[in-house]
């Protein structure tokens, strides 16, 4: 037997499920942003298994090297001394420097290179890499789906804010920049999202992997490696300064560029009813000449920084090359 429902229980049901219906809602949109949080703090996990692993890489090789090192010097001594004989004896015989480096390398004299422990220090490279190189796919397949979901939702509220805006603002405003904010804008957006937050997020973990593994190496080759950032960093700075203006002024003549094109386009029976051809044509050429000037400075601006920053680097590395190897002939670090 069914119950009988009054008209206040009626009304009492039906805000139950109407509170019920939000609570859902607010459920499955809060749950989005919670979702997004788990996908960045899974993202920051992949990335520094990827650093750790590409950082780590380079060490391994340098073990690699060492084992093709020590093999080529310890043939070249007589078998059947230790390594102290063989230094001693050197030592003797004045050679100073050979001694300092063979003291300072993990020599059997008489014995070539160990193939064996040469292929397991490869192998283990390769799993390093390949590691490195598989969470370096996952990191960027999420960060994808995070980057997209969240244009994905910046359009909606793009779509809701414009459809709530009055006429006048669309009276008021070019065609083209509602239209370049909509698309370029977002899409800007969105390739910073994809590509920007994850150079960021693997160069910041690059940059503390790299310098603790410079300091585990030789403390003095990483003050001297570290010497070149402060103007590095000072060359970036100037140079973006003066870029972002250029930048924001090529995005500005985009916007009016695509205004004037669209009216042009929608309006071209007017055009060419009232003989506007040759006016509209000559305002074309100098909006689209304004356009190439803002962005030839803005690319120019911003493609200084790279050879600045090579030209620094390669400045670097001689210095690192021949304290480096000064280093190794005195024994201090291996070649590796």
């Amino acid at each position: 037997m069914v119950p009988w429902c009054g008209p206040a229980d009626a009304a009492l049901a039906g805000a139950a499920c109407l509170a019920w219906g939000r609570l859902q809602q607010r459920q499955k949109t809060s749950a989005k942003p919670c979702a997004s949080r788990v996908l960045i703090v899974v993202s920051a996990v992949l990335a520094l298994g990827s650093v750790a692993f590409s950082v780590i890489g380079p060490k391994i090789i340098g073990n690699a090297t060492n084992v093709i090192f020590d093999g080529v010097l310890g043939k070249s001594l007589p078998a059947g001394l230790t390594k102290a004989q063989a230094v001693a004896l050197l030592r003797a015989h004045g050679q100073n420097q050979i001694a300092d480096l063979i003291s300072g390398a993990n020599v059997v004299p008489g014995h070539g290179i160990d193939f064996t422990m040469l292929g397991q220090i490869l192998g283990l490279a390769a799993l390093v890499y390949l590691l490195s190189a598989l969470l370096n796919w996952a990191l960027a397949y999420i960060m994808a789906g995070v980057a997209q979901r969240t244009v994905f939702g910046l359009r909606q509220d793009v779509e809701a804010k414009m459809a709530r805006l009055p006429l006048k603002y669309f009276d008021s405003h070019p065609h083209g920049d509602l239209l370049s904010r909509v698309t370029n804008d977002i899409d800007n957006i969105s390739t910073t999202l994809q590509q920007g937050m994850t150079q960021i997020l693997t160069s910041t973990l690059t940059i503390v992997g790299v310098l603790a593994v410079m300091v585990w190496i030789s403390p003095l080759l990483a003050i001297v490696a570290l010497v070149t950032v402060p103007l590095s960093i000072l060359v970036t700075v100037l140079v973006a300064r003066r870029s972002q203006k250029q930048f924001a002024a090529q995005w500005a003549r985009t916007g009016t560029l695509n205004g004037h094109v669209e009216q042009m386009h929608t309006g071209h029976a007017l055009v060419q009813v009232f003989g506007r051809r040759r006016k509209a044509i000559d305002e074309f050429n100098q909006q689209n000449q304004a356009l190439y000037e803002a962005s030839f400075r803005a690319q120019f601006l911003s493609g200084i920084i790279q050879p600045a920053i090579a030209f620094l680097g390669n400045v670097n590395y001689v210095v690192i090359a021949a304290l480096g190897g000064y280093l190794v002939a005195s024994g201090a670090i291996t070649l590796g």
